[in-house]
């Protein structure tokens, strides 16, 4: 089992590899985001598993900590050339706390989020396939640079996933 997660992680980490996008996305973005949720799909009782002994706002390390990784991968988003045109008028600090509270509510933990719904928070944004692995390869990094395992990656980068058809709008 710990054999087949590390060869999921390791798709998962391809797909999300960082890309170039010169406006329009690459031709194998579709399949990049079929590979997401294939992956998704074959490590969805793994995570269960894991959920129940341990919910993954611990394993994330609470509230603090997740609000730490927010900060960066807003940070990483302002300087990600793809996508960093649609954070120029943000207040980083507040798009952080309010994607903790997100994080935090939706993992197991005890914040609230009072924020916006997934649609209507980003429609204005019209992302598109592209921009949403893009953003993906901020996440991953973040967490990587933060010492998250690969369990907790795997775990974000599927809930990520959970939430594409929300957020797509081209």
């Amino acid at each position: 089992m710990k054999l087949m997660l590390k060869t999921m992680v390791i798709l998962l980490l391809t797909v999300l590899a960082p890309m170039t996008f010169a406006g329009e996305p690459s031709a194998d973005t579709g399949e990049r985001m079929k590979a997401m949720v294939t992956m998704c799909e074959t490590t969805a009782a793994a995570r269960v598993e894991r959920h129940a002994s341990k919910a993954l706002y611990e394993r994330l390390g609470g509230y603090e900590r997740i609000h730490v990784l927010t900060r960066e991968i807003v940070r990483r988003h302002k300087v990600n050339p793809d996508i960093r045109h649609m954070f120029v008028e943000v207040d980083g600090e507040r798009l952080a706390r309010h994607v903790a509270d997100f994080v935090s509510a939706g993992t197991g933990g005890s914040a609230s989020y009072t924020g916006r719904g997934m649609p209507e928070a980003h429609a204005h944004l019209k992302l598109s396939a592209a921009d949403f692995l893009s953003a993906g390869n901020d996440i991953v990094g973040a967490m990587q640079a933060l010492g998250h395992g690969e369990d907790e990656i795997n775990e974000i980068v599927c809930i990520l996933v959970s939430l594409k058809d929300q957020v797509l709008h081209r």
